[in-house]
Protein backbone atom coordinates (compact mmCIF):
# COMPACT_ATOMS: atom_id res chain seq x y z
CA UNK A 1 0.00 0.00 0.00
CA UNK A 2 1.27 3.36 -0.90
CA UNK A 3 1.30 6.05 1.86
CA UNK A 4 1.87 9.62 0.94
CA UNK A 5 4.16 11.95 2.78
CA UNK A 6 1.16 14.15 3.66
CA UNK A 7 -0.60 11.20 5.32
CA UNK A 8 2.50 10.39 7.33
CA UNK A 9 2.72 13.93 8.66
CA UNK A 10 -1.03 14.19 9.43
CA UNK A 11 -1.22 10.84 11.20
CA UNK A 12 1.97 11.36 13.17
CA UNK A 13 1.03 14.88 14.16
CA UNK A 14 -2.44 13.79 15.28
CA UNK A 15 -1.10 10.96 17.41
CA UNK A 16 1.51 13.18 19.04
CA UNK A 17 -1.16 15.82 19.71
CA UNK A 18 -3.40 13.21 21.38
CA UNK A 19 -0.53 11.98 23.51
CA UNK A 20 0.32 15.52 24.51
CA UNK A 21 -3.34 16.18 25.44
CA UNK A 22 -3.45 13.04 27.59
CA UNK A 23 -0.19 14.04 29.27
CA UNK A 24 -1.48 17.56 29.90
CA UNK A 25 -4.76 16.24 31.37
CA UNK A 26 -2.83 13.96 33.74
CA UNK A 27 -0.68 16.89 34.80
CA UNK A 28 -3.86 18.93 35.51
CA UNK A 29 -5.31 16.06 37.55
CA UNK A 30 -2.14 15.87 39.65
CA UNK A 31 -2.09 19.62 40.13
CA UNK A 32 -5.78 19.77 41.21
CA UNK A 33 -5.76 16.43 43.07
CA UNK A 34 -8.96 15.58 41.21
CA UNK A 35 -9.85 12.75 38.91
CA UNK A 36 -12.83 14.63 37.51
CA UNK A 37 -11.83 17.98 36.03
CA UNK A 38 -15.15 18.55 34.23
CA UNK A 39 -18.49 16.73 34.12
CA UNK A 40 -17.60 15.15 30.80
CA UNK A 41 -14.79 13.15 32.43
CA UNK A 42 -17.35 11.11 34.45
CA UNK A 43 -21.01 12.20 34.08
CA UNK A 44 -22.34 9.72 36.64
CA UNK A 45 -19.59 10.45 39.14
CA UNK A 46 -20.07 14.21 38.66
CA UNK A 47 -23.80 13.92 39.36
CA UNK A 48 -23.19 11.88 42.50
CA UNK A 49 -20.50 14.32 43.66
CA UNK A 50 -22.93 17.23 43.20
CA UNK A 51 -25.62 15.55 45.33
CA UNK A 52 -23.11 14.65 48.04
CA UNK A 53 -21.62 18.17 48.02
CA UNK A 54 -25.06 19.71 48.47
CA UNK A 55 -25.85 17.32 51.33
CA UNK A 56 -22.52 18.16 52.96
CA UNK A 57 -23.18 21.90 52.61
CA UNK A 58 -26.63 21.50 54.22
CA UNK A 59 -25.06 19.46 57.02
CA UNK A 60 -22.53 22.25 57.64
CA UNK A 61 -25.32 24.85 57.68
CA UNK A 62 -27.33 22.81 60.18
CA UNK A 63 -24.21 22.50 62.35
CA UNK A 64 -23.89 26.31 62.34
CA UNK A 65 -27.57 26.60 63.33
CA UNK A 66 -27.02 24.15 66.18
CA UNK A 67 -24.11 26.23 67.38
CA UNK A 68 -26.32 29.34 67.39
CA UNK A 69 -29.15 27.57 69.24
CA UNK A 70 -26.72 26.08 71.74
CA UNK A 71 -25.23 29.48 72.51
CA UNK A 72 -28.69 31.01 72.93
CA UNK A 73 -29.90 28.15 75.14
CA UNK A 74 -26.83 28.40 77.36
CA UNK A 75 -27.51 32.12 77.79
CA UNK A 76 -31.16 31.35 78.56
CA UNK A 77 -30.18 28.69 81.08
CA UNK A 78 -27.90 31.18 82.82
CA UNK A 79 -30.75 33.70 83.10
CA UNK A 80 -33.19 31.05 84.33
CA UNK A 81 -30.69 29.87 86.94
CA UNK A 82 -30.50 33.44 88.25
CA UNK A 83 -34.31 33.69 88.22
CA UNK A 84 -34.54 30.45 90.23
CA UNK A 85 -32.09 31.71 92.83
CA UNK A 86 -33.86 35.06 93.07
CA UNK A 87 -37.31 33.49 93.52
CA UNK A 88 -36.00 31.09 96.15
CA UNK A 89 -34.57 34.05 98.06
CA UNK A 90 -37.85 35.94 97.67
CA UNK A 91 -39.74 32.94 99.01
CA UNK A 92 -37.47 32.92 102.04
CA UNK A 93 -38.17 36.60 102.63
CA UNK A 94 -41.93 36.05 102.37
CA UNK A 95 -41.78 33.19 104.86
CA UNK A 96 -39.67 35.25 107.28
CA UNK A 97 -42.00 38.24 106.92
CA UNK A 98 -44.80 36.09 108.34
CA UNK A 99 -43.22 36.12 111.80
CA UNK A 100 -45.84 37.57 114.13
CA UNK A 101 -43.23 39.25 116.33
CA UNK A 102 -41.98 41.58 113.59
CA UNK A 103 -42.39 45.31 114.03
CA UNK A 104 -43.65 47.63 111.25
CA UNK A 105 -40.01 48.68 110.71
CA UNK A 106 -39.01 45.04 110.28
CA UNK A 107 -41.76 44.47 107.73
CA UNK A 108 -40.71 47.64 105.89
CA UNK A 109 -37.19 46.19 105.66
CA UNK A 110 -38.56 43.01 104.12
CA UNK A 111 -40.61 45.10 101.71
CA UNK A 112 -37.45 46.95 100.66
CA UNK A 113 -35.60 43.69 100.08
CA UNK A 114 -38.48 42.30 98.04
CA UNK A 115 -38.58 45.54 96.04
CA UNK A 116 -34.93 45.00 95.17
CA UNK A 117 -35.75 41.41 94.16
CA UNK A 118 -38.56 42.71 91.96
CA UNK A 119 -36.19 45.11 90.19
CA UNK A 120 -33.60 42.36 89.69
CA UNK A 121 -36.26 39.99 88.37
CA UNK A 122 -37.46 42.61 85.91
CA UNK A 123 -33.87 43.00 84.68
CA UNK A 124 -33.56 39.23 84.17
CA UNK A 125 -36.88 39.14 82.31
CA UNK A 126 -35.46 41.79 79.96
CA UNK A 127 -32.21 39.90 79.36
CA UNK A 128 -30.52 40.08 75.95
CA UNK A 129 -28.48 37.45 74.16
CA UNK A 130 -25.07 37.83 72.52
CA UNK A 131 -26.64 39.44 69.45
CA UNK A 132 -28.42 42.13 71.47
CA UNK A 133 -31.86 40.53 71.00
CA UNK A 134 -34.31 40.30 73.89
CA UNK A 135 -34.58 36.62 74.77
CA UNK A 136 -38.09 36.45 76.21
CA UNK A 137 -40.11 38.72 73.88
CA UNK A 138 -40.95 36.16 71.18
CA UNK A 139 -40.50 37.39 67.62
CA UNK A 140 -40.31 41.00 68.84
CA UNK A 141 -36.61 40.74 69.63
CA UNK A 142 -36.08 44.51 69.60
CA UNK A 143 -38.95 45.17 72.03
CA UNK A 144 -38.29 45.26 75.77
CA UNK A 145 -40.38 42.32 77.07
CA UNK A 146 -41.58 43.81 80.35
CA UNK A 147 -42.37 47.32 81.52
CA UNK A 148 -42.96 47.93 85.20
CA UNK A 149 -46.41 49.20 86.21
CA UNK A 150 -48.16 50.15 89.45
CA UNK A 151 -49.47 46.61 89.95
CA UNK A 152 -46.48 44.66 88.60
CA UNK A 153 -45.30 44.60 85.01
CA UNK A 154 -46.83 44.43 81.54
CA UNK A 155 -45.64 42.07 78.80
CA UNK A 156 -44.87 43.92 75.55
CA UNK A 157 -43.72 41.03 73.37
CA UNK A 158 -45.73 38.59 71.27
CA UNK A 159 -46.60 34.91 71.57
CA UNK A 160 -44.20 33.75 68.85
CA UNK A 161 -41.33 31.43 69.64
CA UNK A 162 -38.13 31.82 67.60
CA UNK A 163 -36.83 28.54 66.21
CA UNK A 164 -33.97 27.38 64.02
CA UNK A 165 -33.65 24.29 61.85
CA UNK A 166 -31.14 22.03 63.59
CA UNK A 167 -31.69 18.88 61.53
CA UNK A 168 -33.41 18.05 58.27
CA UNK A 169 -36.70 17.42 60.08
CA UNK A 170 -36.16 19.12 63.46
CA UNK A 171 -36.48 22.67 64.75
CA UNK A 172 -35.54 23.88 68.22
CA UNK A 173 -36.55 27.04 70.06
CA UNK A 174 -33.86 29.54 70.99
CA UNK A 175 -35.71 30.46 74.21
CA UNK A 176 -39.16 30.57 75.77
CA UNK A 177 -41.56 33.53 75.77
CA UNK A 178 -41.93 35.67 78.89
CA UNK A 179 -45.49 34.64 79.90
CA UNK A 180 -44.50 30.96 79.96
CA UNK A 181 -41.73 31.72 82.47
CA UNK A 182 -42.86 34.74 84.47
CA UNK A 183 -46.64 34.48 83.99
CA UNK A 184 -49.27 31.75 84.06
CA UNK A 185 -49.49 31.65 87.85
CA UNK A 186 -52.84 29.96 88.21
CA UNK A 187 -54.03 31.31 91.54
CA UNK A 188 -57.47 30.04 90.64
CA UNK A 189 -59.02 27.60 88.24
CA UNK A 190 -61.45 30.32 87.15
CA UNK A 191 -61.01 33.84 85.79
CA UNK A 192 -60.58 35.40 89.25
CA UNK A 193 -59.24 34.25 92.56
CA UNK A 194 -61.74 35.11 95.28
CA UNK A 195 -61.17 34.50 98.97
CA UNK A 196 -63.15 35.18 102.13
CA UNK A 197 -61.10 36.49 105.03
CA UNK A 198 -60.57 33.88 107.73
CA UNK A 199 -61.73 36.37 110.39
CA UNK A 200 -65.19 36.78 108.84
CA UNK A 201 -68.05 35.97 111.23
CA UNK A 202 -70.69 35.64 108.51
CA UNK A 203 -70.91 32.78 105.99
CA UNK A 204 -71.45 35.00 102.94
CA UNK A 205 -69.60 33.76 99.84
CA UNK A 206 -68.22 35.73 96.88
CA UNK A 207 -67.68 34.95 93.20
CA UNK A 208 -66.43 37.08 90.31
CA UNK A 209 -66.71 36.94 86.55
CA UNK A 210 -65.89 39.17 83.58
CA UNK A 211 -68.72 41.52 82.64
CA UNK A 212 -66.89 43.22 79.73
CA UNK A 213 -64.34 42.15 77.11
CA UNK A 214 -61.09 41.05 78.85
CA UNK A 215 -59.13 43.89 77.25
CA UNK A 216 -61.07 46.38 79.39
CA UNK A 217 -60.00 44.82 82.69
CA UNK A 218 -57.44 46.64 84.83
CA UNK A 219 -55.69 43.57 86.23
CA UNK A 220 -55.80 45.18 89.69
CA UNK A 221 -56.62 43.54 93.02
CA UNK A 222 -59.79 44.42 94.90
CA UNK A 223 -61.25 44.02 98.38
CA UNK A 224 -64.91 43.95 99.42
CA UNK A 225 -65.55 45.17 102.99
CA UNK A 226 -68.87 45.28 104.86
CA UNK A 227 -69.24 48.60 106.65
CA UNK A 228 -72.29 47.13 108.39
CA UNK A 229 -74.46 44.03 108.01
CA UNK A 230 -76.28 45.38 104.94
CA UNK A 231 -73.76 47.68 103.21
CA UNK A 232 -70.36 47.07 101.59
CA UNK A 233 -67.64 49.00 99.77
CA UNK A 234 -65.29 47.86 97.00
CA UNK A 235 -61.67 49.13 97.08
CA UNK A 236 -59.01 48.84 94.39
CA UNK A 237 -56.18 47.69 96.66
CA UNK A 238 -53.62 48.24 93.90
CA UNK A 239 -54.31 51.98 93.84
CA UNK A 240 -55.90 52.30 97.28
CA UNK A 241 -59.02 53.98 95.87
CA UNK A 242 -62.58 53.11 96.86
CA UNK A 243 -64.22 52.38 93.50
CA UNK A 244 -67.74 51.56 94.71
CA UNK A 245 -69.23 52.53 98.07
CA UNK A 246 -72.52 52.17 99.95
CA UNK A 247 -73.63 49.09 98.04
CA UNK A 248 -76.66 47.49 99.73
CA UNK A 249 -76.54 43.77 100.40
CA UNK A 250 -79.85 41.97 100.02
CA UNK A 251 -80.33 38.29 100.81
CA UNK A 252 -79.99 35.83 99.14
CA UNK A 253 -77.50 37.52 96.74
CA UNK A 254 -76.33 40.87 95.43
CA UNK A 255 -74.12 41.75 92.47
CA UNK A 256 -72.04 44.82 91.69
CA UNK A 257 -70.00 45.62 88.57
CA UNK A 258 -66.58 47.17 89.18
CA UNK A 259 -64.01 47.86 86.43
CA UNK A 260 -65.52 45.18 84.22
CA UNK A 261 -65.81 42.59 87.00
CA UNK A 262 -69.18 41.27 88.10
CA UNK A 263 -68.82 40.51 91.81
CA UNK A 264 -71.60 38.49 93.39
CA UNK A 265 -72.12 38.14 97.15
CA UNK A 266 -74.52 35.43 98.26
CA UNK A 267 -75.75 33.61 101.34
CA UNK A 268 -73.89 30.43 102.08
CA UNK A 269 -74.49 27.64 104.56
CA UNK A 270 -71.99 27.53 107.39
CA UNK A 271 -71.20 24.97 110.08
CA UNK A 272 -74.37 23.37 111.42
CA UNK A 273 -76.19 23.97 108.14
CA UNK A 274 -77.11 27.55 109.00
CA UNK A 275 -76.48 30.64 106.84
CA UNK A 276 -75.06 33.43 108.97
CA UNK A 277 -75.54 36.99 107.61
CA UNK A 278 -72.48 39.21 107.08
CA UNK A 279 -71.19 41.32 109.95
CA UNK A 280 -69.41 44.64 110.11
CA UNK A 281 -65.80 44.16 109.05
CA UNK A 282 -66.35 41.00 107.00
CA UNK A 283 -64.17 41.24 103.93
CA UNK A 284 -63.24 39.43 100.72
CA UNK A 285 -60.39 39.68 98.22
CA UNK A 286 -60.63 39.50 94.45
CA UNK A 287 -57.55 39.19 92.24
CA UNK A 288 -56.83 38.01 88.70
CA UNK A 289 -56.79 34.23 88.56
CA UNK A 290 -53.83 34.22 86.18
CA UNK A 291 -51.07 36.44 87.54
CA UNK A 292 -47.45 36.99 86.67
CA UNK A 293 -44.69 36.92 89.27
CA UNK A 294 -44.27 40.71 89.10
CA UNK A 295 -47.86 41.19 90.26
CA UNK A 296 -47.32 38.67 93.04
CA UNK A 297 -44.23 40.45 94.38
CA UNK A 298 -45.87 43.87 94.05
CA UNK A 299 -48.91 42.65 95.99
CA UNK A 300 -46.85 41.27 98.86
CA UNK A 301 -44.69 44.41 98.96
CA UNK A 302 -47.82 46.55 99.24
CA UNK A 303 -49.18 44.25 101.95
CA UNK A 304 -45.96 44.57 103.97
CA UNK A 305 -46.03 48.35 103.61
CA UNK A 306 -49.68 48.55 104.68
CA UNK A 307 -51.02 48.95 108.24
CA UNK A 308 -50.61 45.97 110.53
CA UNK A 309 -51.68 47.22 113.94
CA UNK A 310 -55.19 45.82 114.27
CA UNK A 311 -56.06 42.15 114.47
CA UNK A 312 -57.82 42.39 111.10
CA UNK A 313 -54.75 43.96 109.51
CA UNK A 314 -52.62 41.09 110.74
CA UNK A 315 -55.07 38.53 109.38
CA UNK A 316 -55.05 40.29 105.99
CA UNK A 317 -51.26 40.36 105.98
CA UNK A 318 -50.99 36.65 106.74
CA UNK A 319 -53.46 35.89 103.94
CA UNK A 320 -51.43 38.03 101.51
CA UNK A 321 -48.19 36.32 102.54
CA UNK A 322 -49.75 32.87 102.15
CA UNK A 323 -51.02 33.76 98.67
CA UNK A 324 -47.62 35.16 97.68
CA UNK A 325 -45.86 32.05 98.98
CA UNK A 326 -48.17 29.83 96.92
CA UNK A 327 -47.75 32.00 93.80
CA UNK A 328 -43.96 31.98 94.09
CA UNK A 329 -44.05 28.17 94.24
CA UNK A 330 -46.11 28.11 91.04
CA UNK A 331 -43.69 30.54 89.40
CA UNK A 332 -40.75 28.34 90.40
CA UNK A 333 -42.58 25.43 88.75
CA UNK A 334 -42.85 27.47 85.54
CA UNK A 335 -39.14 28.31 85.62
CA UNK A 336 -38.29 24.67 86.35
CA UNK A 337 -40.36 23.53 83.36
CA UNK A 338 -38.57 26.01 81.10
CA UNK A 339 -35.18 24.89 82.40
CA UNK A 340 -36.15 21.27 81.77
CA UNK A 341 -37.04 22.14 78.19
CA UNK A 342 -33.74 23.99 77.76
CA UNK A 343 -31.79 21.05 79.19
CA UNK A 344 -33.57 18.58 76.92
CA UNK A 345 -32.84 20.78 73.90
CA UNK A 346 -29.14 21.05 74.81
CA UNK A 347 -28.93 17.26 75.17
CA UNK A 348 -30.64 16.83 71.81
CA UNK A 349 -28.20 19.26 70.19
CA UNK A 350 -25.26 17.21 71.50
CA UNK A 351 -26.79 14.09 69.95
CA UNK A 352 -27.46 15.87 66.66
CA UNK A 353 -23.92 17.27 66.67
CA UNK A 354 -22.46 13.78 66.98
CA UNK A 355 -24.72 12.54 64.20
CA UNK A 356 -23.87 15.56 62.03
CA UNK A 357 -20.14 15.02 62.54
CA UNK A 358 -20.48 11.39 61.47
CA UNK A 359 -22.49 12.44 58.42
CA UNK A 360 -19.87 15.02 57.50
CA UNK A 361 -17.10 12.41 57.67
CA UNK A 362 -19.11 10.03 55.48
CA UNK A 363 -19.94 12.76 52.95
CA UNK A 364 -16.31 13.80 52.66
CA UNK A 365 -15.15 10.21 52.36
CA UNK A 366 -17.67 9.58 49.57
CA UNK A 367 -16.56 12.73 47.75
CA UNK A 368 -12.96 11.71 48.15
CA UNK A 369 -13.70 8.32 46.62
CA UNK A 370 -15.34 9.95 43.61
CA UNK A 371 -13.14 12.99 43.07
CA UNK A 372 -9.74 12.53 44.68
CA UNK A 373 -6.82 11.34 42.61
CA UNK A 374 -4.77 8.20 43.24
CA UNK A 375 -1.32 9.83 43.23
CA UNK A 376 0.65 6.63 42.76
CA UNK A 377 -1.45 5.61 39.80
CA UNK A 378 -1.40 9.12 38.36
CA UNK A 379 2.40 9.41 38.61
CA UNK A 380 2.77 5.99 36.97
CA UNK A 381 0.40 7.06 34.19
CA UNK A 382 2.24 10.35 33.74
CA UNK A 383 5.61 8.57 33.43
CA UNK A 384 4.16 6.11 30.94
CA UNK A 385 2.62 8.94 28.90
CA UNK A 386 5.94 10.80 28.86
CA UNK A 387 7.80 7.73 27.63
CA UNK A 388 5.11 7.03 25.04
CA UNK A 389 5.21 10.65 23.82
CA UNK A 390 8.98 10.64 23.58
CA UNK A 391 8.90 7.35 21.66
CA UNK A 392 6.21 8.69 19.33
CA UNK A 393 8.21 11.85 18.70
CA UNK A 394 11.40 9.88 17.88
CA UNK A 395 9.45 7.46 15.75
CA UNK A 396 7.83 10.34 13.87
CA UNK A 397 11.23 11.92 13.25
CA UNK A 398 12.57 8.63 11.92
CA UNK A 399 9.58 7.93 9.69
CA UNK A 400 9.35 11.48 8.40
CA UNK A 401 13.03 11.27 7.42
CA UNK A 402 12.59 8.26 5.11
CA UNK A 403 13.10 9.53 1.56
CA UNK A 404 15.16 8.64 -1.47
CA UNK A 405 16.39 12.15 -1.42
CA UNK A 406 18.08 11.43 1.91
CA UNK A 407 20.33 8.89 0.06
CA UNK A 408 21.50 11.32 -2.57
Amino acid sequence: MRISTNTIFETGGSQISDLQASLYRTQQQISANRKILNPGDDPIGSARALVISQSDAINDHLAANRSTVKSSLNTTEGALQSVTTLLQNAKGLVVSAGNGTLTPADRATYATQLQSSLSDLLGLANSQDGFGDYMFSGYATTTTPYTQTANGATYNGDQGQRKLQVDTSRQLALSDIGPAIFGNIRASGTTFNTRANTANTGTTAISAAISVPPAALTGHNYSVVFTNATTFNVTDTTTGNVVSSGNPYTSPSTSVNVDGIAMTLSDAVGPGGVAVPPATGDRFSVQPGNQNIFETLTDVINALKGPSTSAQDKVDLQAALAQANSNIDKSLDNVSNSRTTVGASLAEIDTLDNDGTAKGINYKAALSGIQDLDYAKAITTLTQQQITLQAAQKSFMSVSGLSLFALL
